[in-house]
């Protein structure tokens, strides 16, 4: 356990708990569901209609998401909220990481598979539309952890359980150690997160790892901050398309022992040599 971890940890059980009051004091928190590229699509395909009210508020994530990058998937998720918790050294869940290859951050190689969730996507927004229903909210950590919450609210106040106090903590947990590959190869929200991340590297600016080379000791050695990371990225010898799968977690940030790394600033003359290289 980390400070950033613990940090991460406070801000995603603070968001909960202010969902969670809101739902208890009957607010309408589960229109915020709708915001979800991904549930805005299924809507709009089930209902027949597009919910163009909603659309502004859409777009708005999605700009936040170049903005500020993929920073949603390690700080708010509900998924990585319980990596966070029990993922120990290991933070793709219990039983290790998922995808690890040696050397996969210097090929230049992205972890997040964007054309298998693009086909997850392509297949609920099809089942969407004949069963007249969003089926990604049944499945979706955000959308199981609000029906978790809608179902404690309603037993507080009712006295009455339901069996979604066991099914949907239960599918979330199934999610978290069961299927590791959720975020990378599944998430079809990750697909909007994917596309948007590949504006966010190339934002001037963004924040993003960067590397003080003076201070650095890649050349020496040191892969401290590949391997505190969760997606297995070396910032001293990433690219764009490595970047691109960066959630913004701070750690290699925290763990670097010569405090190379930093998210503001203008980074390393190199970096942005790199940074310019054609993509192969």
């Amino acid at each position: 356990m980390n400070k950033m971890r613990y940090l991460r940890i406070a801000l995603a059980l603070v968001v909960l708990a202010l969902a969670f009051t809101a739902v208890f004091f009957h607010g309408d928190v589960g229109t915020l569901c709708l915001l979800c590229p991904v549930g805005f699509g299924e809507v709009a395909l089930a209902s027949g209609s597009i919910p163009w009210a909603l659309l502004p508020g859409v777009l708005i994530v999605l700009v936040l998401i170049v903005l500020l990058g993929r920073v949603f998937c390690s700080w708010v998720c509900p998924t990585s909220l319980l990596r966070n918790i029990f993922g120990g050294h290991k933070p793709r869940g219990l039983t290790g990481r998922v995808g690890e290859t040696p050397g996969c951050s210097t090929c230049g190689r992205p972890h997040n598979n964007l054309a298998a969730q693009a086909v997850v996507l392509g297949v609920l927004l099809i089942v969407s539309f004949i069963v007249h229903f969003p089926v990604f909210c049944l499945i979706c950590p955000i959308g199981l952890t609000f029906g978790a919450l809608f179902a404690l609210s309603r037993t507080l106040i009712t006295w009455q359980p339901g069996w979604e106090l066991i099914v949907f903590p239960a599918m979330l947990i199934l999610e978290v150690l069961v299927l590791r590959r959720w975020c990378s190869a599944i998430c079809p929200l990750g697909f909007f997160f994917g596309l948007m991340a590949k504006l966010h590297v190339r934002l001037p600016g963004a924040p993003k790892p960067r590397v003080q080379e003076s201070a650095c000791r890649y050349e020496q050695g040191c892969r401290v901050c590949e391997q505190s990371c969760a997606e297995n990225i070396c910032a001293a010898s990433a690219t764009p398309a490595t970047l691109e799968d960066c959630t913004g977690c701070l750690d290699c940030k925290e763990h670097c022992p010569t405090q190379a790394i930093h998210f503001l600033g203008r980074q390393s003359a190199s970096s942005e040599a790199k940074e310019q290289e054609p993509e192969h």
